[in-house]
């Protein structure tokens, strides 16, 4: 008993400081298994390729013979950024990524199948090969998995793509100084909207727990609530003033994606709201979100009023979320937070999983 003390003391004094290396990396490796969203895809041109970062690792995308590419973002020759470079034909291979520096050019598959300067008599070094990594595009997305074999596979958000419902517009939001497990569970904790979003999705005149119910599917963290909010843009556009008892279907795509179904009690009008979140760094998440309605079908995609709660829905957690210390989730036996059941209940579950795929780690 004194010894898991004096760990726990100790790990409290550093909730603070940086994380060890060994968490860091820990952590980026854990991360490394699954698909991360790292680019709208209307960002990529069919010409010029990007440079994006992924667990502090640098990546450059490109589109080959009309299929997305990501490779490590450093020539084989003298580690020049591929992402300054240019895509150009080489006879025998389509389309392939040029380095600005000397014109080694790569296929698809990272092999350099092109050397200016190689004499005749020799051979392009069997070396020559940059490490190139899944690439897929979903959602208006561009998705990357560092692992040749993902736990999970890309995740499916509902609604998006249905005849009867209107998908809003992409919306990205600046870098977070934030893990990305940590921007989840903002989204995820349905109790602070009293404390944090007062009269947008939380009442303090009803801090209350809502009932909720939490299950595993596949890959999917699944929440069921059932709780009072104000009525606001997603619920009705009758503003009317008087709380409201909302449904929500809550789904984490374990580690980093979320989306909401959301209806008012005996309303058949239903939003889906989804986030994907990219962990840039250990302390850096970038955001992506979007929206799906089956309602005024008729009327542009963008819904001013929607849009500006979403905004300020995200600035409000953003304030708070990067006051959290530390960026990467301690182990519930540290103590360094106290969840309480049932309130915190998805939360706890949340991190329980991913303790289970270690991405929860020591400081």
């Amino acid at each position: 008993m004194g010894t898991a003390t004096k760990t726990s003391d100790s790990a409290m004094h550093m909730h603070l400081r940086r994380p060890s290396e060994d968490a860091i990396q820990s952590y980026y490796t854990a991360m490394r298994r699954f698909w991360h969203p790292v680019l709208a895809a209307d960002e990529l041109p069919n010409d010029t390729p990007i440079g994006v970062e992924l667990l502090e690792e640098r990546l450059v995308l490109t589109r080959l013979n009309g299929a997305v590419v990501a490779m490590q973002d450093l020539c084989r020759h003298f580690q020049a950024q591929l992402s300054l470079g240019e895509v150009r034909t080489v006879a025998g291979h389509g389309q392939c990524l040029m380095c600005p520096y000397h014109g080694w050019s790569y296929s698809a598959d990272g092999r350099c199948v092109e050397i200016p300067q190689l004499a005749a008599d020799r051979q392009i070094p069997a070396d020559a090969v940059v490490p190139s990594y899944l690439a897929a595009e979903r959602y208006g997305l561009i998705w990357v998995c560092l692992d040749d074999n993902p736990l999970f596979e890309l995740p499916i958000f509902p609604h998006v793509n249905e005849p009867d419902f209107l998908a809003g517009p992409l919306r990205k939001y600046p870098t977070w100084k934030a893990s990305t497990p940590r921007a989840i569970m903002a989204a995820l904790d349905d109790t602070h909207g009293p404390w944090v979003h007062e009269g947008l999705v939380g009442d303090r005149n009803h801090p209350e727990s809502p009932e909720h119910k939490v299950r595993r599917d596949g890959r999917n963290l699944v929440i069921n609530i059932r709780m009072v909010q104000p009525d606001n843009p997603t619920i009705s556009e009758n503003g009317d003033p008087t709380a409201k008892i909302v449904n929500l279907t809550t789904t984490v795509g374990i580690p980093n994606t979320i989306h909401f179904t959301i209806r008012a009690e005996g309303s058949e009008r239903i939003t889906l709201i989804w986030q994907a979140v990219c962990p840039i760094r250990y302390n850096e998440s970038l955001t992506f979100w979007g929206s799906s309605r089956n309602y005024d079908l008729d009327k542009p995609a963008y819904n001013d009023k929607f849009e500006r709660m979403q905004d300020t829905l995200r600035e409000q957690d953003r304030v708070i979320v990067e006051s959290q210390r530390p960026w990467l989730l301690p182990p519930f036996w540290t103590k360094i937070e106290l969840p309480l059941r049932p309130a915190d209940l998805p939360l706890i579950e949340y991190q329980r999983w991913l303790e289970e795929l270690g991405i929860s780690t020591m400081l």
